[in-house]
């Protein structure tokens, strides 16, 4: 599949990393987090974002000392032999957060509105259609983003607004009501959140070369959405209902679509909530999945097989899904003590690490664009 075709500008670059990681924080794990910070759960987001900005920033750096490479081609130039293992990493993590993803949202569609459904039918039929994006390539998914960002804001800002007048905003206080604990715990899930835009190490590879030198800034937007999607929904769900209550429920931000409606002409909102969901994970689980299959591709050298391994490692993700978490505990306690610490190591604590590495190797001036201040 030429590079050429799947070429994006910096802003559809921005733009993935806003639509495909904010689902975590605000969706996905949420409960999760609420159980590790409680009241302070909010924060995560906030005291998480600078780390998340070095981290970004690194990888948008290193796109322009590299450009037209992604990660697992520029490791092992960085690192020589030992840049191997590393650059293997990535593709894995890739094809996890899509297991994790394809787990979470089909666990959600049983529970709460097909429960005579088995999940693996769920899982399959779910991934098929995701199949049939991600075969178009890059440029494709990235303009189907284009399209469901901004009607996934618009709901989002629906479900605020539809629910201000039930929110108690005194329920976020006080901060820091049982010490540092449980601050530093939902700051580390938080790192977590951020660290899956370690995805953009590999598809800044394809953003067009007169776009480059934006990444940075593109980046930096798409880490504010992303901040925003993560506080305002956990915010929201405690001003609610109490973190107490919250945090035992498996959904809580669902449970808001339950309080809203639009006079009699429109009560059933929750069925807005089932596109919000289903659109949000449609666009992450097809990104991560395509990074996945290129970075396998790329170092195995069977790039013109992609198609073929990319639906291979969508049905085996299917299949790991079931197969390997047998149930919701176990699941959870993967994603938070083994998924979301991953996360934060690749994508907010190894980047920064790469680019001073490149930098003192002289790496950077391969490329006379770039500079350490630009």
């Amino acid at each position: 599949m030429p590079m050429k075709k799947w070429e994006i500008s910096s802003l559809q670059a921005g733009w993935l990393i806003a639509g495909t990681v904010a689902l975590t924080g605000h969706a996905l794990a949420v409960t999760l987090f609420m159980r590790a910070g409680g009241r302070d759960t909010w924060l995560a987001g906030i005291l998480a974002m600078p780390f998340g900005a070095l981290g970004l920033w690194s990888i948008a750096k290193l796109a322009n000392i590299f450009p037209g490479k992604t990660i697992v081609e520029y490791l092992p130039k960085i690192f020589g032999y030992a840049g191997y293992p590393l650059a293997w990493i990535y593709p894995l993590f890739y094809l996890t957060t899509v297991v994790f993803t394809l787990r979470m949202t089909t666990d959600w569609l049983v529970d709460s509105i097909l429960p005579e459904t088995p999940s693996w039918v769920m899982s399959l039929l779910y991934m098929l259609v995701v199949l049939y994006c991600t075969w178009g390539g890059l440029d494709v998914l990235a303009r189907v983003n284009q399209f469901i960002l901004p009607l996934l804001t618009m709901l989002g800002l629906t479900v605020s607004f539809g629910t201000i007048g039930s929110k108690d905003y005194k329920l976020l206080l006080p901060m820091f009501e049982f010490g540092l604990g449980p601050v530093i715990a939902v700051t580390v899930m938080g790192l977590g959140d951020l660290g899956e835009m370690s995805v953009a190490a590999a598809f800044s590879a394809y953003v067009r070369p007169k776009d480059r030198p934006k990444l940075s800034k593109a980046f930096l937007y798409a880490l504010i959405y992303e901040v925003i999607t993560l506080t305002g929904p956990i915010a929201g769900s405690i001003s609610t209902l109490g973190y107490r209550v919250a945090r035992a429920m498996p959904y809580p931000t669902f449970q808001h679509w339950l309080m809203v409606s639009f006079a009699r002409f429109f009560e059933r909102t929750d069925l807005l909530v089932v596109h919000q969901w289903l659109a949000g994970a449609y666009v992450r689980t097809g990104l991560f999945l395509l990074m996945s299959s290129d970075g396998f591709t790329r170092l195995t050298g069977t790039r013109q097989h992609l198609k073929w391994i990319m639906t291979g490692l969508g049905l085996l993700a299917v299949l790991l899904g079931e197969v390997a978490f047998p149930n919701k505990p176990v699941f959870d306690a993967f994603i938070g003590y083994v998924y979301l610490p991953a996360a934060a190591i690749l994508g907010i604590v190894l980047p920064p690490v790469f680019l001073v590495v490149a930098y003192l190797r002289g790496m950077h001036r391969q490329n006379k664009g770039w500079s350490p201040g630009a």
